[in-house]
């Protein structure tokens, strides 16, 4: 609903937020200096000034990202009162219909690289008349990554249920803006396009994107600014300094922001990205790798004559591979000089473990290898080292939480949405097609007091499904197998193997195991000899202790032999074989 600024100096709260972005400079510099290390030398024009042989950064973000969200999230939604549980399950199945139309499975992942490297956060609404609107289909729930450099917030706030204003910057087209302002649309010119910030910082996408870019149609530079106190939007020009509308907030009483971090900092607003603690490991590593490549490099082997021995030096240079020559002179000797230093090599070794260990174990996180002899020890491993990726887990689901709470606010109160939702009939292969519409809705939104959970965001990979239908099968069906029986359940094999063949890639099961149609199984003719079998059988077991092939093993093993220490013959022979 659009209204005018209700007791609010627009000079004093512009000043207000120009102060608080000056605030955001830092953090937003070391966003991008981490980012051109994430994309390396070899990205773009904007890239990292020197080679990133060892790429770790890039690592850690691609593992904690596949892990944190790796595919679209759906809800269930519950309610208190059983006489509201059916239109929940409305609504359950109507909010899941959403991620899919707005590719909100693309903007979780986004967002949480974005945590990764300083703070996530998106802004949510319905473009409609009487809201914000960055360019959405009118009518449409949107979810909309805002990345730091675009962000602001009231930085003279401790917390953020303290925060005065919080707000975003965004382009867009000339004609959009002039069909948003009361006056004449002669009085709203374009702005000069920028990768820049306002205060002349500089911005990530000055990565790969350079100034004075070519337009198609000619845009304008906007900030919305959200007043909790009033209950307003405010628009205006970053230029121009013309307020371009204000609008009465028409949305969930939190706003429309919500930030996804990991660490909080005390006495803070903005949280402590991991990337912010991986830098420093990763750059050292990168320049020590960079000074082995410059010692390898340098290394010569050459061929020492004595003097005076000219003839038999250029006679010795002329030969051929194999060819015989005359040689009077003292046999000449190989130098070398330069080479990798051990030392060198083993701090180097040793950086890279650090990282892992304070990245949290991206070995076990991310399967590149096993890290100990058993299979038993790296679960447990596995286990430890998940206790971080739970907490950053914990705050991505508790995220999501607050954007489909938000969704489903929008979904609710949405005077013409309409959708069409289907139920399946339980037990049966029915579906139920029926419309989720205003009419159909029963009792007030804040009636229902909704518990939504979060699911389905971790990767699920065919191998993942497969393990987890054997996980079920050997703890819940085998065991319990005699009662399922004795109440006229029974398994089916052929849906089973047919399961396990499409999951595990292996086609070919169908053709090793056939099943006849009982109809087509006949009896027995005669009477067939019963297969015999030796009254006593006899097993060998044999056990062969070797010692495992692990990369930090090799490592550590590198790094002793390398500082002179030396090995024992197992370990040397542990070098020899490949990390499984």
């Amino acid at each position: 609903m659009v209204s005018s600024l209700k007791n609010i100096n627009f000079k004093d709260l512009r000043t207000a937020v120009d102060w608080s972005i000056s605030q955001l400079e830092t953090p937003r510099q070391k966003r991008v200096e981490a980012v051109r290390q994430y994309v390396g030398n070899h990205y773009a024009v904007g890239g990292s000034d020197k080679r990133v042989p060892t790429n770790m950064l890039e690592l850690a973000v691609t593992i904690y990202s596949r892990q944190l969200a790796a595919r679209a999230p759906q809800v269930m939604i519950s309610t208190a009162s059983p006489s509201l549980r059916p239109f929940a399950r409305n609504m359950e199945l109507a909010l899941n219909q959403i991620p899919e139309e707005i590719d909100l499975g693309t903007t979780i992942r986004r967002a949480v690289i974005e945590a990764l490297f300083c703070a996530g956060i998106v802004k949510v609404g319905i473009a409609s008349n009487g809201n914000v609107v960055m360019g959405e289909d009118y009518g449409e729930p949107f979810v909309d990554l805002i990345t730091i450099d675009d962000y602001f917030c009231d930085m003279s706030a401790k917390r953020r249920d303290n925060i005065q204003f919080e707000g975003n910057d965004y382009w867009l087209p000339l004609k959009t803006v002039q069909a948003m302002w009361d006056g004449k649309p002669s009085d709203i010119e374009p702005d000069d396009h920028t990768v820049n910030g306002d205060q002349g910082e500089e911005r990530a996408e000055g990565v790969s994107t350079n100034e004075g870019a070519d337009l198609y149609k000619e845009k304008v530079w906007l900030r919305d600014v959200w007043l909790p106190d009033t209950g307003q939007v405010v628009t205006y020009g970053v230029k121009s300094h013309k307020i371009i509308r204000v609008v009465d907030w028409d949305g969930p009483e939190h706003g429309p922001y919500y930030m996804l971090g990991f660490s909080d900092v005390p006495g803070n607003l903005l949280p402590l990205p991991p990337v912010a603690l991986w830098r420093d490991l990763h750059e050292l590593a990168n320049a020590l790798f960079r000074k082995l490549g410059r010692q390898a490099d340098a290394k010569k082997t050459v061929a020492a004559f004595s003097a005076g021995n000219e003839e038999d030096v250029e006679a010795l240079r002329k030969a051929a591979d194999g060819e015989g020559i005359k040689y009077n002179g003292q046999k000449p000797e190989n130098i070398t000089v330069g080479g990798i230093d051990a030392p060198t090599l083993a701090f180097y070794l040793q950086t890279r473990d650090l990282y892992s260990y304070f990245a949290g174990n991206l070995d076990s996180l991310g399967g590149l290898s096993p890290m100990t002899d058993t299979v038993g020890q790296d679960k447990l491993l596995s286990e430890a080292a998940s206790s971080r990726l739970n907490h950053m887990r914990s705050e991505t689901i508790t995220f999501v939480k607050k954007i489909f709470k938000a969704l489903s606010w929008y979904e609710w109160t949405d005077p013409v949405r309409e959708r069409i939702i289907e139920k399946p009939v339980k037990g049966t292969d029915i579906v139920i097609r029926s419309k989720w519409s205003p009419e159909t809705r029963d009792g007030d939104f804040l009636d229902y007091n909704l518990d939504i959970d979060v699911y389905s965001m971790q990767d699920d990979t065919p191998a993942l499904k497969l393990q987890k239908v054997s996980q079920v099968l050997n703890q819940f069906v085998y065991p319990a197998l005699p009662m399922i029986q004795q109440s006229g359940g029974q398994i089916n094999w052929q849906e089973l193997l047919l399961l396990v063949s499409k999951l595990g890639n292996v086609p070919e099961i169908s053709d090793i195991i056939v099943f006849q149609d009982p109809a087509e199984q006949q009896a027995p003719q005669g009477n067939p000899q019963p297969t015999t079998m030796p009254t006593n059988t006899t097993r060998t077991y044999e056990r062969v202790n070797r010692p495992g092939a692990t990369r930090s093993g090799k490592d550590d093993v590198m790094s002793r032999v390398l500082m002179g220490a030396g090995a024992q013959g197992s370990e040397m022979a542990a070098m020899g074989r490949m990390v499984s």
